[in-house]
């Protein structure tokens, strides 16, 4: 048998091109000594840079618009076992799919790259027969499957990629420097916790802000920073328990705006009742700040190893064992009773993230890629 060539050739098939793969696929194209390619189905949608997203910048890695037929020819075209493809999404946007229909017979060598779709109590079965379907006509031609956090790996795993197959995997968010003064301030301030994202039932923030209702009239603000059809009862919720003095909505912001109040918060909060991954961990962690999610959350496992790196200081950050009022507001409580975060805390946990930096990531992902 003739032994396969040397991959010499990297296509990933996006969507998008997110600021939230910028760093990574940056990352691969420097470590990577061949061809680094992103083709994208279509440019960042208006409602993305509402909510504060910007256009990524790519100085390793060259971008293709799949939407033009000729250039998603081009990129099918790379089918020989030098090039590898990888896949976003679960069989979700049309034209990177239709790039993997064109390649599912050729020698190329193919990857996916995907979370978990979300699975509502009544349809999600539907979801998963769904994803058995899939898996049992296709799961034999991917080399693997990156499963974006826990909820992914246990979703592929449910539906019968084998899990020998399934590499953990995420977003990954640069590790900024921590600023001089991150925490020089009065002890006796208060507490500062950030929420961030869309303003829909599936962020929780309705549940957030009635865990709030519980903790003592002092010494904690929130600040919730995004928008969306659920704002307007969200702030009659907030009013109602009493909170409008200490519960800000502050609408959508640029993503850097987002984190600088991080950086500065003592706590970040998730409470989504299921998110694929949740940005706002990753984000708040690199930035030495404790983070709150739930454990539907694919970023959960990013804050376990957070905590673990961070046990020896101060309480740890926390994954609620399941979206719900009483666990946030026992994690929400225990994070204002913990005071203002201190510099050394600040320390710990941004160490903590180093080996999950989008270099380490690129590393882990082409060390894969290479033993194919």
């Amino acid at each position: 048998m003739r032994a396969r060539r040397t991959v010499t050739r990297i296509v990933f098939w996006q969507p998008i091109d997110s600021p939230h793969q910028e760093a990574f696929l940056e990352e691969v194209g420097r470590q990577f000594p061949g061809e680094v390619i992103l083709g994208v189905e279509r440019s960042l949608p208006p409602d993305r840079f509402a909510q504060g997203w910007r256009q990524p910048r790519h100085d390793h890695v060259a971008v293709v618009d799949v939407s033009i037929a000729a250039n998603h020819a081009l990129l099918a075209s790379h089918a020989t076992d030098d090039s590898l493809h990888v896949f976003s999404g679960f069989f979700s946007h049309p034209l990177v799919w239709s790039g993997f229909r064109r390649l599912a017979g050729s020698a190329a060598r193919l990857v996916m790259y995907s979370e978990a779709p979300e699975q509502p109590l009544l349809t999600g079965w539907l979801k998963r027969l769904r994803g058995r379907v899939i898996a049992g006509r296709w799961a034999g031609r991917f080399a693997f499957v990156l499963a974006i956090g826990g909820v992914g790996c246990e979703f592929f795993e449910q539906i019968g990629f084998p899990r020998e197959r399934i590499l953990p995997f995420g977003y990954y968010t640069g590790v900024p420097p921590l600023p001089s003064d991150a925490s020089r301030q009065e002890d006796d301030r208060p507490v500062r916790l950030v929420s961030a994202g869309q303003l829909i039932r599936r962020k929780g923030i309705d549940m957030l802000v009635e865990a709030c209702g519980t903790l003592p009239a002092a010494g904690w603000r929130l600040d919730i920073y995004g928008d969306g059809p659920e704002r307007p009862r969200l702030e009659r919720l907030a009013a109602r328990w009493g909170l409008a003095d200490r519960v800000t909505f502050r609408g959508a912001v640029p993503n850097g705006v987002v984190q600088e109040a991080l950086a500065a918060a003592d706590g970040a909060i998730l409470p989504s009742r299921f998110d694929g991954w949740g940005m706002l961990v990753s984000e708040a962690l690199a930035a030495g700040t404790p983070a709150i999610c739930t454990d539907r959350c694919g970023a959960a496992v990013v804050a376990a190893i957070a905590a673990w790196r961070d046990a020896a200081d101060a309480p740890p950050p926390l994954v609620v064992a399941r979206p719900a009022v009483a666990s946030l507001a026992a994690a929400v409580q225990d994070a204002t009773a913990a005071g203002p975060v201190s510099d050394a805390r600040r320390r710990a946990i941004r160490a903590g993230m180093e080996p999950l930096a989008p270099s380490a990531a690129a590393g882990r992902f082409l060390d894969a890629v290479l033993t194919l």
